[in-house]
């Protein structure tokens, strides 16, 4: 099967889906604000745009898609009320591959709007919602966030650490003969985690951008941890979520599993993320195991 037809998060709302498993996402989003704020203030104050363009370039499913689009909304709506000016119009586009489960999104806009709506004391303009792919237009700005590095080693430890882990629960299962060797010696995960230098590189060589700021930041594996620094009462968290291995592997099922079910199969799944969930909690128990993230703000030149 083409590697676009399973690279995606679980769909729906169940434990493993990527809608209850995206904290960690969350989290990210919250480091990066201040970035996206930067963003839309100088193309708003510069433009004063009467319709203004929202596009999502990797909206998976859950709340942290709509989350983003009302963090903007919000921050354009103050501009204007700051200025006087009438609220624009907003049109978002969410973009993603073809698997991604886009119904659940696109049921949930009513209910986020009227949300929006009760939130906003002035009102907000209209707001349409389309699942189209967008250009980026001359001085749009686009701020992108994905896992990286700090080293320039590719190879070092921040870059993979947590895969070889649920590399261990798949060999251990090989030595079961649960599995077969040659299935986890040709299973291989499509991502690769840039340092900021390279990052820099890229943009620079393609051209068309100008670079505005590009950061690095670090969030704990396991967004529950008492050190996150995450707005929860950690008191009162259930057994489950203050178990760190269970938290870890939930969050990295709901982005693997999709890649694991298609080369191994079903049969497997269960067993693997108990295992993965035992390895995980051992690990963190012993070291401080965080994700790195490397955010990039970009204006497109003319």
């Amino acid at each position: 099967m083409e590697v676009a037809q399973v690279l995606r998060m679980n769909g729906g709302l169940g434990e493993a889906s990527y809608a209850n498993n995206s904290l960690v996402q969350q989290k990210v989003i919250s480091l990066t604000k201040p970035i996206r704020e930067e963003a839309i203030t100088s193309i708003y104050c510069s433009t004063l745009p009467r319709s203004l363009a929202i596009a999502d370039l990797g909206c998976s499913s859950g709340p942290n898609t709509l989350f983003v689009v009302s963090e903007i909304i919000k921050a354009v709506e103050k501009l204007c009320q700051e200025l006087n000016h009438k609220s624009p119009e907003y049109k978002v586009f969410l973009n993603d591959l073809p698997g991604n489960d886009f119904n659940n999104i696109f049921k949930s806009i009513d209910s986020f709007k009227e949300k929006l709506l009760d939130e906003m004391k002035f009102g907000i303009g209209p707001c349409y919602f389309s699942g189209v792919p967008e250009e980026l237009v001359e001085g749009g700005r686009m701020v992108l966030t994905f896992l990286g590095r700090r080293s320039d080693d590719p190879c070092s430890k921040e870059c993979c650490y947590i895969w070889e882990l649920m590399a261990t629960a798949l060999s251990d299962m090989v030595s079961q003969g649960i599995i077969k060797e040659e299935q986890v010696d040709t299973f291989n995960i499509p991502q690769y985690t840039p340092s900021p230098s390279e990052v820099k590189l890229v943009v620079l060589n393609e051209g068309s951008f100008i670079i505005n700021r590009l950061e690095v930041s670090e969030v704990n594996w396991n967004v529950f941890d008492k050190q996150s620094n995450f707005n929860f009462d950690y008191e009162i968290l259930s057994e489950t979520l203050k178990d760190g291995g269970y938290n870890v592997a939930q969050c990295m099922r709901a982005v693997a599993e999709p890649l694991l079910v298609s080369h191994f199969g079903e049969a497997i799944i269960e067993e693997v993320f108990d295992r993965y969930q035992e390895i995980l909690a051992d690990r963190m128990s012993k070291e401080k195991t965080k994700f790195v993230n490397v955010t990039i703000l970009l204006t497109r030149k003319a």
